[in-house]
């Protein structure tokens, strides 16, 4: 009789002891962070190639095609720490490949804000700085003229001041006559309190911003942007609400 309950008693203590280390492991396993990139015209969900959204300017306009680069992504934690999580992403509106990144191996810690350059900066801003895929060769500015690579191709089509006169505008930032006009984004959030576990950071994009705020950007007389520093410098500085947090929420 002892030696049955000794026996049932050993394998009670085996279970527990094998549920305890699995619960221990999952526990201290790494944890990740992914980012989802978004995006919004006036805060509702991009409908592509639907002439809908009207600007500050009074153009009625259609998103087609937007892609763009986001490089030197840091986190930054309550204690002054900062990790770096990606280098370069190129999100392109029409693969879904790129809408998030997700890094893992993220130490222990309380996060409570990202930061990120639109763009690239001049030491990655030159020709070959990239990988060479069909991606970043789609990017690359055009030569002659200046070297490099576009920040963001934002294109669509636009109803000229409901005149049904339909046009195509194109919305190309990057450097330009010796000039760099990459800019830094920082966005605090509610925090994330990494502990092993894995959390999604919802970064948003309202492509309306770009056109207004503080200055109005109009299609018409912007046929010609990518050697124009004045239109460069005019969506740097709308730039600065383009990008927000959507959302912080742990999976």
């Amino acid at each position: 009789m002892k030696k049955h309950t000794f026996l049932k008693i050993s394998i009670f203590a085996f279970i527990l002891f094998s549920v305890l280390s699995c619960k221990k492991d999952e526990d201290n396993g790494p944890g990740s962070i992914t980012i989802q990139l978004d995006h919004t015209v006036k805060g509702d969900p991009v409908e592509i190639e639907n002439i809908k959204y009207t600007c500050q300017a009074g153009h009625t306009f259609s998103v087609v095609n937007l892609k763009y680069y986001l490089s030197e992504i840091e986190l930054h934690a309550k204690d002054g720490s900062s990790i770096s999580v990606v280098d370069v992403h190129l999100r392109d509106i029409h693969d879904l490949s790129t809408e998030q990144y997700t890094v893992e191996d993220i130490p222990d810690g309380d996060y409570n804000s990202i930061s990120f350059i639109f763009g690239l900066d001049e030491t990655t801003n030159v020709d070959g700085g990239l990988e060479n895929t069909i991606e970043n060769i789609n990017m690359e500015w055009p030569i002659p003229g200046d070297q490099g690579y576009h920040y963001m191709k934002f294109e669509g089509r636009y109803d000229s001041l409901g005149t049904g006169v339909i046009r195509n505008f194109n919305i190309h930032t990057g450097a330009t006559m010796g000039n760099q006009n990459y800019f830094e984004v920082s966005m605090p959030f509610s925090e994330a309190a990494v502990r092993s576990n894995s959390w999604t950071i919802n970064v948003s994009m309202d492509l309306n911003e770009w056109l207004q705020n503080p200055n109005t950007y109009d299609f018409d007389g912007m046929e010609m942007i990518m050697m124009n520093q004045a239109a460069q410098e005019l969506l740097k500085a709308n730039g600065a609400s383009v990008f927000s947090i959507a959302s912080v929420r742990k999976n």
